[in-house]
């Protein structure tokens, strides 16, 4: 009786190892066939003629997205230097010692998030 239940406990081991092998190799097909078409490409692209030549010539393509970055860099920093300005007049015309308005607050908001926004721009 034990001789039996080992080759029991075995065949039974052996199938449940095989039947997890088999549903593992049967998972691997369904994600390498993904069923998701990729996205399209941004609106935010260039326009047909310069993406052409951006594919054509990588150099001038590098030279052309560092440009673009440097745009959106200064306009950036432009933004911030206007906020700045502008809280800076608000500040100058209320006593800050009795009433911080929430006008304010959210402008210095804005002025942080535009400012984490340069920084990062700036590492990367």
């Amino acid at each position: 009786m034990g001789e039996t239940g080992r080759r029991f406990l075995m065949t039974l081991a052996a199938a449940a190892s095989c039947s997890v092998v088999a549903d593992e190799s049967m998972f691997a097909q369904v994600r390498k066939n993904n069923p998701f078409p990729t996205p399209p490409e941004s609106a935010e692209t260039q326009n047909p003629a310069e993406a052409a030549a951006a594919k054509s010539n990588p150099p001038n393509a590098k030279r052309a997205a560092l440009q673009q970055n440097e745009k959106e860099f200064r306009a950036e920093v432009d933004r911030l230097c206007q906020l700045a300005g502008e809280l800076k007049q608000e500040v100058d015309k209320t006593v800050t010692t009795e009433v911080f308005s929430v006008q304010m607050y959210k402008r210095t908001e804005e002025i942080e998030k535009v400012a984490k926004m340069l920084k990062s721009k700036a590492k990367g």
